[in-house]
C-alpha cells in the first residue's frame, strides 16, 4: 500500500511539473501575441490618421488663394474623407459627400476633437471614426473625419482573431515544450539519482565518475561524494570502535562465566569458594555496569539529557580527592603524582561529581599511559575570572594527527590499544567542561609528555542550576 501511494504520489508530482511548466510557456505565448496585437493596433491608428491628416492638407491648398481659404456646400470633401466640418464661434460649415452622416452627433461634437477610433455620439468610448483638427489663420477650425470601420478596424479585428486562433494553437507547442523542459531539467537529477543508486549498491565511497561536475548540479555532486566518503569512514570507525567495545567487555563477561562455571562444578560444601565465586563475579559485573555506565554518560551528554547540579566547591578538595582515589594506582605503576596550588582556596560553581569525574579521567589517562618512575603534575591558579587547571605528564605523548581526534566518541589512539578503555574518557571530559561554559585544551610532544587544561568560569559565572549538557 505504501508503495502504491508513493508511486502515486510521484506520477501526480510530475503531472504538477508538467502542467506548471505548460502553464507558464502557454502564458507567456498568450502575452507576446497581445503585445504582437497591440502594436498592429497602434501602427493601423498611425497610420488611418496619417492618411486622414494628408487628405485634410490636400483640401487646404486646394481651397486656399491669396484672399485666404475660401470654403462652400459645392466644394466636396476628398474620397479618402466622409466630411469636412468648418466652425467659427457658433457657425458651422458641414461639407459631405454622403448623407449618412450622422448630424446630430457632428454638431455636438468638439471642433477640436482629434483621434483614432472614436465614437461620435459617445465620444468618451471606441468607435470607428477618425478625426483630425486644425486651426486657420482666420481663428476657425477646420476637422475631416473618415469612417474606417471597413478598413483598419477590419484588418484590426482580423489580426485579434488570428492571435486568439494561434493563442489556441500554441497549447499543443507548449505542452510538447513542457515535456521537454522537465526532460531536460530532470535528466540531471536521473543521471545523479543512478550515481548514487549504483554507489550505495557496489558500497563505494566515492561517487562514480559522470558529467554532471562541470554542470549546475556540480557542487551537489561534490558534496554528495564528501557525504559518501564521510559515511563510508564513519562506519570504518564504527566498527572499529565496536570491535574495540566488544573486547573491552568480553574479557570481564569471560572471567564472569569462568567463575560461575568453576563454582558450579566445585564442592558444593565450600561455602568460602563459593562467597569468594560470587565476590568475582560482583566485581566482574560491576566493572561492566561501569563501562556502560560511562557509555551512557557520554550519550546522555552528546544528546543533551543529562542534568548537572552546580554548587559552590572548593576546586583543590575536588582534586585532592581524586588524588587519593588514585594514589595506589600511581604506586603501582611506579608514579608520582604532584599538585602546584597558587591559592589556598579556589572556589568554582560546578556539578561536584560531573567535574570529579573530569578530574579522574584526566589523571587516569595520566598515569596510564605514563612510564615507570615517572610524574605527573596537576597545577591549580586563577587568571581574571577563570580558573585553569593543567594535568601534565612525562609519557608517550600524542601525534598531530591524533590530536584532534582524541575528542572523538569511541576513539583510540594506536599506541592506546594495548590499554584497557572504552575510548570514551575524553568525549565525556570534553562534553561535562563544555557543559560547564569552560573548554579543554592538549599540548603535546611525542615521547616528551602531554598535557591537558581545563579552563572554567570562577565563581558563581559558570554552569547555572539544573543546566543541560550540550554537546
Amino acid at each position: 500500500m505504501s508503495f502504491v501511494t508513493n508511486s502515486l504520489d510521484f506520477f501526480y508530482g510530475r503531472i504538477r511539473t508538467v502542467i506548471l511548466f505548460f502553464l507558464l510557456s502557454w502564458i507567456f505565448a498568450g502575452f507576446c501575441l497581445g503585445v504582437h496585437t497591440f502594436k498592429i493596433k497602434r501602427d493601423i491608428k498611425e497610420q488611418r490618421l496619417s492618411t486622414v491628416q494628408s487628405a485634410l492638407n490636400s483640401y487646404l491648398l486646394r481651397q486656399s488663394s491669396s484672399a485666404g481659404y475660401q470654403f462652400t456646400s459645392q466644394h466636396s470633401p476628398p474620397s479618402d474623407l466622409d466630411f469636412i466640418r468648418i466652425s467659427r464661434e457658433k457657425n458651422q460649415l458641414l461639407i459631405s459627400s454622403e448623407n449618412r452622416m450622422v448630424f446630430k452627433g457632428l454638431v455636438e461634437l468638439t471642433p477640436s476633437s482629434h483621434g483614432a477610433w472614436i465614437d461620435i455620439l459617445q465620444p468618451d468610448q471606441s468607435g470607428s471614426w477618425i478625426l483630425v483638427s486644425k486651426s486657420l489663420r482666420d481663428g476657425s477650425v477646420i476637422q475631416a473625419g473618415m469612417d474606417d470601420s471597413t478598413t483598419g478596424i477590419a484588418i484590426y479585428r482580423k489580426s485579434v482573431a488570428t492571435a486568439y486562433l494561434l493563442f489556441l494553437l500554441a497549447a499543443l507547442p507548449s505542452l510538447c515544450f513542457a515535456y521537454l523542459l522537465r526532460y531536460l531539467t530532470n535528466r540531471p537529477l536521473q543521471t545523479l539519482s543512478t550515481h548514487i543508486k549504483y554507489g550505495l549498491e557496489h558500497k563505494q565511497a566515492t561517487l562514480p565518475e559522470g558529467n554532471l561536475r562541470n554542470n549546475d548540479l556540480g557542487h551537489v555532486y561534490q558534496l554528495l561524494e564528501q557525504t559518501f566518503s564521510q559515511n563510508r569512514h564513519l562506519i570504518y570507525e564504527m566498527q572499529s570502535s565496536l570491535d574495540n567495545v566488544a573486547h573491552d567487555l568480553r574479557t570481564p563477561m569471560t572471567r564472569l562465566r569462568a567463575v560461575a562455571e568453576y563454582a558450579l562444578q566445585a564442592d558444593k560444601e565450600d561455602h568460602k569458594l563459593y562467597r569468594d565465586a560470587l565476590s568475582d563475579c560482583l566485581e566482574e559485573s560491576e566493572r561492566v555496569l561501569s563501562m556502560l555506565k560511562v557509555m551512557m554518560s557520554v550519550a546522555e551528554a552528546e544528546a543533551g539529557t543529562m542534568r548537572l547540579h552546580p554548587e559552590k566547591i572548593n576546586l583543590l578538595d575536588t582534586v585532592e580527592d581524586v588524588m587519593g582515589l588514585y594514589q595506589y594506582v600511581a604506586e603501582e605503576e611506579q608514579i608520582s603524582v604532584s599538585c602546584d596550588l597558587a591559592e589556598s582556596d579556589i572556589f568554582i560553581f560546578a556539578d561536584k561529581t560531573r567535574i570529579s569525574q573530569v578530574w579522574a579521567n584526566l589523571l587516569d589517562n595520566a598515569i596510564k599511559y605514563g612510564h615507570a618512575s615517572g610524574h605527573v603534575a596537576i597545577s591549580i591558579k586563577a587568571i581574571d575570572s577563570n580558573v585553569i587547571i593543567r594535568f601534565c605528564d612525562d609519557g608517550m605523548g600524542i601525534s598531530e594527527s591524533e590530536a584532534l581526534r582524541i575528542w572523538d566518541r569511541l576513539y583510540r589512539g594506536d599506541r592506546s590499544r594495548s590499554k584497557q578503555g572504552l575510548g570514551l574518557g575524553l568525549n565525556y571530559v570534553k562534553a561535562v567542561v563544555e557543559a560547564h561554559n569552560g573548554q579543554v585544551t592538549l599540548s603535546s610532544t611525542i615521547r616528551e609528555g602531554s598535557c591537558f587544561e581545563v579552563q572554567l568560569p570562577a565563581g558563581a559565572s559558570g554552569a547555572t542550576q539544573h543546566t543541560e549538557i550540550t554537546n
